[in-house]
């Protein structure tokens, strides 16, 4: 299953984004700030991180140059729409850049595209107790 950090301020955006991965079967956690992301990417390990800009403590540029040297794939997600932040954060290493507002169906569909290209896109769907492999058409 793939698990994907969202780093993200703003609890009403943090609970929609999570209801979208629901939908897609992804496993999520949500952290509020940049400190506690830093905390969380050095103990545990994800498939990819989206990533807000403007957060407490430490802020989303930064932190993209922490997590770069892991080789985790990081979609920021931001508000900050001006063309020079875009080029900025795509230059910093960043695999996508999402401006706010966004439509729910276009994130997951880049989400799936950078993915694809870290060859993570999973071919496996679980429902409930059974498993389904799509690449090979069997059930477990």
């Amino acid at each position: 299953m793939i698990k994907i950090l969202l780093i993200e301020e703003d609890v009403a955006i943090s609970n929609l984004i999570r209801l979208n991965f629901k939908m897609e079967n992804y496993k999520s956690e949500v952290i509020f700030d940049g400190d506690e992301a830093l905390n969380a990417i050095e103990k545990d390990s994800f498939d990819l991180i989206l990533l807000d800009v403007m957060l407490p403590k430490i802020d989303g540029f930064t932190l993209l140059e922490k997590i770069k040297p892991l080789g985790i794939p990081v979609i920021f997600l931001t508000a900050k729409s001006l063309v020079t932040d875009k080029v900025y954060g795509l230059k910093a290493g960043a695999d996508d850049y999402i401006t706010k507002p966004f439509e729910g169906i276009e994130l997951l569909a880049r989400i799936e595209n950078v993915l694809s290209h870290y060859n993570k896109k999973t071919n496996i769907i679980n429902f409930k107790d059974v498993e389904i492999h799509l690449d090979v058409y069997t059930l477990k």
